[in-house]
């Protein structure tokens, strides 16, 4: 047999000559009339005989339920004309999930199962004047279950072909009959659901080695599941049996794996002595015993995506860490016709939905209707080739033919994404939305991370560390990543920094680690050492590795920590890990700080994932108390924390930014424009305008529902720009960052400046805002702005910006933020009476230390530095741990 070859054929000549070289046959018809053909399916009856393959996007939301991408394919199928659209395989537990984005159907999430079959129905109606079927494929993922995004097999039983694919030891305990009696009991509930959300038919997945298909296949298992075929095919067989009889209103189904190319006794469908031919006498066996329990559709596969993707799966591109399969494309398609056929000849009158289609691109509707009249199959499915080009079944049916240039090229681009953990789709032909995940999942995927991991040059002196402030040895951690020693790399990360996976998402690393990395120099591409510590922080988290480590006995000593973010958390836990207790107070509702509520959720949803894992083991063992929703200065005073606690570690951050309207600024033009100045005074922002810190609070927790077109954010530091692109995603149609500096001068990190620019917002340089305008009824209306130049540099080492005399204006806008600088709350200072302070406001503390000048009263984070990054406050919060701990000795 040829070799393997990539697709050059250009027509069905080229096909049947390439046919005949390799002594290969397909039946070819360039009458394609009968693909329009209905099919009848029990009572139900498809419009034509394309079939959408279920296939997974992955996209659904946190619960399971279908997402906005999952609603975006499927009415994309519907208006490409298919008439079977068998929706993706959906897990009838959580931990039956192959993916976090998983679709999972359960009582809680229904209706949105609803939603997504009525919106389907009513898209193909409204495109084509049809009803379409629709099945859903009903799975538990077995051996591939991952729902955490951490492996977390469930086997029927042990293979000697893939257990060492996963790792899994000889003595890795299989499902028990008594989990299998139960899930019989959940996939009919789950057919209940399906039935309610409007399904026409349910089907019970066999195939590609999930857990039903792998019990086909379980040979070597004892008890009531294994042994015999009647064992075997006990649970698929007793599932559609109580589906038809307790939810009579769904048909029932499967796609079933008759063939698993894996050698006997772990495969089903193979012959006993050589796996790569198939023996069907088995999977017909089934299909009889489905038969007579009513099944009206039958949906036909072969091999494993995960074992062997050439058996039934041709591509171009193999997927990364597959080979290539060393045949030629067109002996899969070929085996995977045939197989088809040999079932729908033992089985004339069930209709049959066949695959394998995809590798001849345009020419699949020739050899398809050629399939169809000579009874190898009576409906034609699409998989990558429906994710690639939903509305070919329309153009055929239409136009008599599909197009080259919107095919399926069998790039396994949408295989990598599904092995990467990303959303799938296309990435070639939806390469807009498909093309970024794609990038994602490589970004983020193991094999990826560790081969970059192998180009770190294992300094000795290393800058990276260097440039990273809370001294991370970067070598080390990268090393045992290298090695594939997550707890150890993990260790040598919370060594130096007790929040990694935070400064995983918040931490500029292009100026700071990855800034120092040499491949930067001689390659101008650094080694990822954020993505790598981020995936690292992860996986450590997901495998229960962070928990904070007590020592057995307490000190008794009892340390306050006001504020719960960065620095805060990470006093606390160093003070746990040596052996003191710890009361936590935090006046919001939850831990995490600034990053936690102020960075959007493109950069950081949440801390609470992290932070809840570390001091978890310190909350069952009684040594830390949390009080959330307590404020220095109004639930409790500083007086009262020294008087009760052995130490006191602040950590509050800063407040408002400091505001134009507390500047008392206002401006006089020649000729007012239409409506008055507004009074500017100190006090609450007037409707239209808003405090930074206040505006992405609010936005992060869904409160702000529309700013208008024009939005004017002031200020050009990171803040600014976090308020710039979350004015954009949240609707505006201008956003303008107002600075009175020029391009040079700009605080904010290159990183934040180039996603806001990305994100379409303008950069309105040397101007200089003065004030506001508001209308009679005191609503925001304009922002009074005048030019700039710049100067002589000033105290902070940046050229000062001068106003231009004449070039005053109004500027037209519905929203302002203002983003330009941050202080100690006049609240709050008055609480922490008895500290010094710096000229720049701060709480001032003794040299190289996080003392401040009240004994037993230290500091960090945001109140001593004025706010820089994450792992400074966590640097600082650990530093003050340690001074605090040597402090209590000499007590």
């Amino acid at each position: 047999m040829s070799r393997h070859k990539r697709f050059h054929l250009k027509d069905l000549v080229l096909l049947r000559a390439e046919l005949a070289r390799l002594g290969l046959t397909l039946p070819i018809d360039e009458d394609l009339s009968i693909l329009g053909e209905r099919v009848e399916i029990g009572s139900l009856a498809t419009p034509n005989r394309f079939a959408v393959q279920p296939m997974e996007g992955f996209d659904s939301t946190s619960d399971g339920s279908p997402g906005e991408l999952s609603f975006r394919r499927y009415t994309r199928y519907a208006r490409g004309g298919s008439g079977l659209i068998w929706f993706e395989a959906t897990a009838v537990l959580d931990e039956a999930r192959s993916n976090p984005g998983q679709l999972c159907l359960h009582r809680d999430n229904v209706d949105a199962f609803t939603r997504l079959v009525e919106a389907t129905r009513r898209t193909a109606c409204d495109a084509h004047g049809h009803e379409v079927v629709m099945v859903i494929q009903l799975t538990h993922s077995g051996r591939y279950s991952k729902p955490t995004g951490i492996p977390r097999p469930l086997i029927a039983h042990h293979s000697a072909v893939l257990d060492p694919k996963h790792n899994l030891p000889n003595d890795y305990p299989l499902v028990t009959d008594e989990y299998l009696d139960r899930l019989q009991t959940t996939y009919v509930e789950a057919a209940r659901l399906a039935a309610r959300a409007g399904f026409d038919g349910v089907d019970i997945k066999s195939c590609h080695r999930y857990l039903v298909s792998e019990l086909l296949a379980s040979h070597t298992r004892e008890g009531k599941y294994g042994g015999s075929l009647e064992n075997r095919s006990r649970l698929l067989r007793e599932v559609l049996e109580k589906i038809t009889r307790e939810v009579p209103e769904l048909f029932i189904t499967t796609r079933m794996n008759v063939y698993d190319a894996i050698p006997y006794p772990y495969g089903f469908g193979v012959d006993r002595d050589d796996f790569q031919k198939p023996q069907l006498s088995e999977p017909l066996a089934v299909i009889e015993q489905l038969r007579a329990l009513g099944m009206p559709l039958l949906n036909v596969s072969i091999g494993n995506p995960y074992y062997n993707p050439h058996y039934g799966r041709p591509f171009d591109h193999p997927v990364v860490g597959v080979d290539a399969p060393d045949e030629h494309p067109l002996a899969g398609v070929v085996r995977f016709i045939n197989i088809t056929r040999t079932i729908q000849e033992a089985v004339p009158e069930l209709p049959v939905v066949g695959g394998g289609y995809t590798w001849l691109r345009h020419l699949m509707p020739q050899v398809a209707a050629g399939v169809i009249r000579t009874k190898g199959a009576t409906l034609i499915g699409q998989g990558r080739g429906a994710f690639a080009y939903p509305d070919s079944p329309n153009d055929v049916l239409t136009k008599g033919h599909m197009d080259p240039a919107k095919t399926c090229v069998t790039c396994s681009g949408c295989t990598q994404i599904m092995r990467d953990g990303a959303m799938t789709g296309c990435v070639i032909r939806d390469s807009g939305i498909y093309g970024p995940q794609y990038r994602l999942g490589r970004r983020f995927a193991l094999d990826h991370l560790r081969e970059q991991a192998g180009r770190c040059r294992d300094c000795e002196f290393a800058t990276c560390t260097e440039h990273c402030p809370a001294r991370v040895d970067v070598p080390a951690f990268i090393r045992a990543f290298a090695d594939g020693n997550i707890a150890e790399s993990y260790d040598v990360l919370r060594r130096s920094n007790v929040l990694p996976e935070m400064c995983g998402h918040v931490c500029p690393a292009e100026v700071q680690c990855e800034g120092g990395c040499l491949e930067q120099i001689f390659t101008r591409c650094s080694v990822p050492i954020q993505d790598i510590q981020l995936v690292v922080s992860q996986i450590a988290r997901r495998e229960g590795l962070v928990g904070v480590r007590l020592p057995e006995s307490p000190s008794g000593r009892n340390i306050a920590v006001v504020g719960g973010g960065p620095a805060g958390v990470a006093c606390a836990i160093r003070l746990l890990e040596k052996g003191h207790s710890v009361t936590l107070i935090e006046q919001a509702d939850r831990l995490g700080g600034t990053p936690d509520c102020i960075i959007p959720d493109s950069r950081y949803e949440s801390a609470a994932e992290e932070i809840g894992a570390i001091l978890q083991p310190a909350v069952d063992a009684d040594r830390i108390q949390i009080k959330l929703g307590h404020a220095l200065g109004r639930d409790v005073s500083l007086a009262q924390l020294q008087a009760k606690h052995d130490a006191v570690f602040l950590a509050v951050g800063l407040g408002e930014s400091s505001s134009l309207r507390e500047k008392g600024t206002r401006f006089n033009l020649p000729e007012r424009p239409k409506g008055c100045f507004a009074q500017i005074k100190p006090g609450p922002f007037f409707p239209g305008a808003w405090d930074a810190l206040a505006f992405l609070r609010e936005a992060k927790r869904g409160k702000i529902d529309s700013l208008g077109n024009k939005v004017a954010v002031l200020g050009a530091g990171n803040t600014a720009m976090d308020a710039a692109v979350t004015a954009k995603n949240l609707g505006a149609g201008e956003v303008y960052i107002v600075y009175r500096r020029s391009f040079a001068e700009m605080p904010a990190w290159p990183g934040e400046r180039d996603a806001a620019m990305k994100a379409g917002c303008h950069l309105l340089i040397l101007t200089q805002p003065l004030g506001y305008q508001t209308d009679e009824s005191g609503t925001l209306v304009g922002l009074q702005i005048a030019r700039t130049e710049l100067g002589e540099p000033d105290s902070s080492g940046r050229r000062r910006p001068i106003v231009l005399s004449g070039t005053e204006s109004l500027m037209e806008v519905d929203t302002v933020v203002e983003a330009m600088g941050q202080g100690i709350p006049a609240d709050l200072r008055e609480a922490i009476d008895g500290l010094d302070f710096t000229r720049h406001h701060l709480v001032a503390t003794q040299a190289d230390s996080q003392a401040t000048t009240l004994p037993g009263v230290f500091a960090g984070g945001d109140l001593v530095n004025g706010g820089t990054t994450a792992v400074q406050a966590i640097r600082e919060g650990m530093l003050a741990a340690d001074e605090i701990a040597e402090f209590l000795t000499r007590q």
